[in-house]
């Protein structure tokens, strides 16, 4: 290999040069290893409890409501309170929570309620974790090398959902849904542990402002910088008409593809796999300067994908079009999220991702409709009308938006 080679290599994994990174990138690995696998477990076993997929629409509002809801507030708690010290509190809630679950699922008494409680909780906890975990990676590493950070990240997402999403449809199928929950609740020690490996960080003096005047100021800020609103309204665009197709899994696998557990798994794994790829090339671009374009192009890909995706049933070219799906969609959140933290002052990290968090969690709403219409129509409907517009949007937002298409 020539020099040049092994200086990308090297570049591609920069930021795991740092130590500190090495011990969050591991924690995020585990943290994105129990999103996976509860998302396959919770999917699978309402979908088994109810056979509806309205049900699972609602289950996946409930994070979505607590978490709009809270999410401003997150902002300002993660700007005002040390944020290694607010992740372990977070952290150590969650761990408990999916304890509570385990048991109600071994004795057998686990009821659908249970789990829309035990989704809005945990999108209480996203509405303080997730700003403070963004604000904080922002604040470990050097901005020249945000991207290459951010993009790690992705790759650490893509690689549990490789692993993670399987792993909990095998467990399902071989052992119950309750070896799922138990397994999230280590996985949860791991991400507990690596956290006390971290630096603390610096707070915002709030000095004698309140909460409310820390929300307002932080809206303010949004309001007035140019290109925070259109980067937070595509956010909320993705989530809406891009990412639903994930909560109807369980309804695709077994209705659509006549899958058990396992083969939702697989087919929960193959976005994971895209994203992996995506996430690998965004690390090597370095400080990309084409971040707007290339975030603009890569949505009209991903709605394209999921209609191609929502009107075949060929097995391996299903694969290859969630693959494509995935990719795209970790291009799409890896330079939005870049691009927000870039073009923010580091006073308001907090409270701009916290924005970020709430146009994300609004997009859960959109689970219901979608469930209501696949009951209705069935998956392949829903799936490709909400491509189509998304693909749409990007397409419109690239004509309108030149600002946009010509951020670095």
């Amino acid at each position: 290999m020539t020099t040049s080679g092994v200086r990308r290599r090297l570049d591609t994994f920069g930021s795991l040069q740092d130590r500190h990174f090495r011990w969050y990138w591991l924690g995020m690995l585990a943290s994105s290893a129990t999103m996976q696998m509860g998302g396959v477990g919770q999917g699978w076993l309402v979908y088994e409890i109810t056979g509806s997929a309205l049900a699972l629409g609602w289950v996946s509002a409930g994070w979505s409501i607590s978490n709009s809801i809270l999410s401003p507030w997150g902002g300002v708690i993660s700007d005002r309170i040390e944020k290694r010290q607010l992740l372990l509190w977070v952290r150590g809630a969650m761990a408990l929570s999916s304890l509570a679950l385990t048991a109600l699922v071994a004795s057998g008494a686990v009821e659908v309620w249970h789990l829309a409680v035990y989704s809005l909780f945990r999108g209480v906890l996203f509405a303080i974790m997730m700003p403070a975990q963004n604000a904080y990676l922002a604040q470990l590493v050097d901005r020249r090398t945000l991207l290459n950070a951010v993009s790690l990240n992705s790759v650490g997402m893509g690689l549990a959902g490789i692993f993670a999403a399987p792993l909990a449809g095998y467990l399902i199928d071989t052992v119950g849904i309750g070896a799922v929950y138990l397994g999230i609740s280590l996985l949860y020690v791991v991400v507990f542990l690596t956290l006390f490996k971290l630096p603390r960080t610096g707070t915002t003096d709030p000095g004698t402002r309140s909460v409310w005047s820390d929300i307002y100021d932080g809206a303010k800020y949004i309001r007035v910088c140019p290109v925070l609103i259109p980067l937070l309204a595509l956010v909320f665009a993705r989530g809406f008409l891009a990412m639903p197709y994930r909560t109807l899994m369980p309804k695709y696998a077994q209705d659509v593809m006549g899958m058990d557990a396992s083969g939702l798994g697989i087919l929960s794994a193959a976005p994971g796999a895209g994203s992996l790829i995506s996430s690998l090339v965004l690390a090597s671009l370095g400080d990309f300067q084409r971040k707007g374009k290339l975030m603009l192009v890569a949505g009209v890909v991903m709605g394209l994908a999921l209609v191609a995706f929502a009107n075949t049933q060929v097995f391996a070219l299903v694969l290859v079009l969630l693959a494509v799906v995935g990719a795209m969609g970790n291009i799409c959140m890896v330079t939005n999220r870049t691009l927000l933290q870039m073009n923010c002052d580091s006073a308001y990290l907090g409270r701009v991702m916290s924005a970020y968090m709430m146009m994300f969690g609004l997009t859960q709403l959109g689970t219901v409709p979608a469930g209501a219409v696949a009951d209705r129509f069935g998956v392949p409907v829903v799936i490709t009308a909400q491509g189509a517009l998304f693909a749409l949007v990007f397409v419109v937002v690239w004509l309108i938006m030149p600002r946009l298409r010509k951020l670095e």
